[in-house]
């Protein structure tokens, strides 16, 4: 399988931010562990319970997802057809790979990006909290993950592009 992935390798510099981000959202992965743990022994050992670690779990739990999507693109664990993929040739691969960019990919990340600025935004000039009482005030923060997912999707795919692009007629 290394070999059909070969056209995803690389040490550009978003290479290595995306990879950085992909390790946080490991970590982010061992934090919603022990903080869905803690909310259990809390209320089953202690009977008490906390809105705001309820909504960190949530914020954990969607922060960990968002941030590890460019991570997968780029060590090629993002979903595709693998019952297809797989037979091509490393060309046809990178030649599939290229065409879902630019005819799927791209389009899709830039039009939930121009939807999600203005969700974003209005939640910043707001500094939304939480509607519950006792909750989390910052989920205006969750709300620019979205952005920055994005961001570093398109970037990703970009960096893949330009890749499968130079090494087109090999």
């Amino acid at each position: 399988m290394a070999e059909s992935l070969d056209h995803l390798s690389g040490d550009t510099i978003v290479d290595k931010i995306v990879g950085a981000v992909g390790v946080f959202a490991r970590w982010l992965c061992l934090l919603l562990v022990l903080l869905q743990f803690s909310v259990v022994v809390a209320r089953y050992l202690f009977e008490t319970g906390s809105v705001m670690a309820q909504e960190s779990i949530l914020f954990t739990f969607g922060s960990m997802f968002m941030l590890a999507l460019a991570d997968a693109l780029k060590n090629g664990r993002h979903v595709r057809v693998d019952m297809i993929f797989h037979g091509l040739s490393s060309r046809a691969q990178r030649r599939v790979d290229a065409i879902g960019i630019v005819v799927f990919l791209l389009p899709l990340c830039v039009y939930m990006l121009l939807l999600s600025w203005p969700y974003v935004s209005s939640s910043w000039a707001a500094l939304e909290g939480s509607r519950e009482a006792g909750g989390l005030p910052g989920v205006f923060l969750l709300k620019t993950v979205i952005l920055i997912a994005l961001v570093l999707v398109i970037a990703q795919s970009l960096v893949i592009l330009n890749r499968c692009i130079q090494r087109w007629s090999e």
